[in-house]
């Protein structure tokens, strides 16, 4: 009998593999890559788990106190932990091996979601305790992305990068679509407590996960980055500001995300008051959203290497983005608005994954925690900052008109980007 023979890869005429087999093989080496497996099951679990905690916190604020202060209270509990912490909790992440840094934050995530889950609903805590206990949640938290961020580089080589990158914002908004729908169904039939203690064991698993990656890469810091904390933290900033690349980063990503998201609630508000969509309607606006930015995600994971002059495609997908919401502030039907914010999701994918990739390839391994460690900090405070803004103007003058004048100064910002940020538009 004779032995199966697994297929030879396709050649191309002069005699070297063609770009979709190498591509093939590319995407073949990541996924055997056992390390880089188990923490983005890990990162998904806990992003799910997450879900729970978040839905069940909210409703039991609003049921408690009945108050949209109180709502407030934790965001910016939350937006000041992460501002005034964030850049620091980068700079542990390069100074301490990074995968007992991820155990860390899971374990004592975890712990925390146990109290908070006992606190409310059995010993019925008085608020500000509460608020203490979801700072300190959110403190551990701030630990955790900069290390698995800057973790990834180092498990999946350079020339894995953007499959890699692509892989991580498919699975993050996979989990959170599943997430949030398994976390209403939780809470509405079991309860908040049973919604918070599920977002205990997701991070236990979140950190068995990380346990069974095995030991990290070892990262090499040279000499001229080591130092003690303060300077450390301090050289971070003078890197960014040192390197126009990773400096023109820091400015637009947390632009991009500051118009995307008040972009959103802008749709939101929109589909209610002036489309008036009824409930499956507005669902399906809901799922539009991640599903845009999964399509996204989709299709630069499928062009892999092959794609070229990825900094020029930022701006394509920044300078569409504007037009679109001028265009959707006009649309009359929410069915018609769908393939707008499908399209609106995939063009922002487009941008910030691209930037993403970039930055993992070019700032040095060492380095990355301290780089996504300010990143973060910028990136969680300005949206919810653009959020208040918008929500304001929004009851004054009306999300149709809001959102139109929104998608106008998107474009204006794109054009200046585009023309100002160089070191962005010329990447390769």
């Amino acid at each position: 009998m004779g032995t199966l023979q697994s297929p030879e890869p396709e050649l191309g005429p002069n005699g070297a593999l063609t770009a979709a087999e190498s591509q093939k093989m590319a995407n073949r080496a990541l996924w055997r890559n056992v390390a880089y497996r188990r923490i983005l099951c890990g990162y998904g679990i806990s992003v799910f788990g997450d879900c729970f905690n978040g839905i069940a916190i909210s409703l039991w604020v609003l049921q408690t106190t009945g108050s949209a202060k109180s709502m407030a209270a934790v965001q910016v509990c939350n937006m000041v932990v992460s501002f005034l912490f964030g850049s620091f909790a980068g700079t542990f992440a390069d100074r301490l091996d990074r995968r007992t840094l991820m155990l860390s934050s899971d374990l004592f995530r975890g712990a925390m979601a146990f109290i908070i889950a006992v606190s409310l609903f059995v010993l019925r805590a008085p608020f500000p305790i509460v608020l203490l206990m979801l700072s300190l949640s959110m403190f551990s938290s701030l630990f955790q992305a900069p290390a698995f961020h800057a973790s990834v580089t180092s498990l999946v080589g350079r020339e894995h990068l953007q499959q890699a990158t692509g892989t991580i914002h498919l699975v993050d908004n996979i989990a959170r679509i599943s997430g949030l729908a398994a976390a209403g169904i939780a809470v509405s039939a079991f309860g908040g407590f049973t919604a918070i203690m599920i977002t205990g064991v997701t991070f236990l698993l979140s950190a068995i996960c990380v346990m069974l990656a095995g030991r990290f890469p070892d990262v090499q810091r040279s000499s001229m980055h080591r130092g003690s904390f303060v300077k450390e933290w301090g050289g971070s900033f003078s890197y960014i500001f040192a390197h126009p690349l990773i400096r023109s980063i820091v400015i637009l990503n947390p632009l991009l995300i500051l118009f995307f998201m008040s972009a959103i609630m802008l749709v939101q508000v929109m589909a209610v008051k002036v489309w008036q969509a009824n409930p499956v309607q507005f669902g399906l606006i809901e799922t539009c959203i991640p599903l845009g930015y999964m399509l996204g995600s989709g299709i630069l994971i499928a062009s892999g290497n092959r794609l070229k002059r990825r900094g020029r495609w930022v701006f394509i997908g920044l300078l569409v983005l504007g037009p679109l919401y001028m265009l959707l502030a006009n649309v009359s039907s929410p069915l018609v608005a769908l393939p707008l914010i499908i399209a609106g999701g995939a063009m922002f994918a487009c941008c910030t994954m691209l930037t993403q990739i970039m930055m993992r390839a070019e700032v040095p391994d060492e380095l990355q925690g301290r780089i996504y460690g300010v990143l973060g900090t910028i990136t969680s405070t300005a949206p919810i900052l653009g959020l208040t803004v918008v929500s304001v103007l929004a009851d004054q003058w009306g999300a149709q008109t809001v959102l139109e004048s929104l998608g106008a100064l998107l474009l204006v910002v794109g054009i200046i980007a585009a023309a100002g940020l160089k070191s962005i538009r010329n990447y390769r």
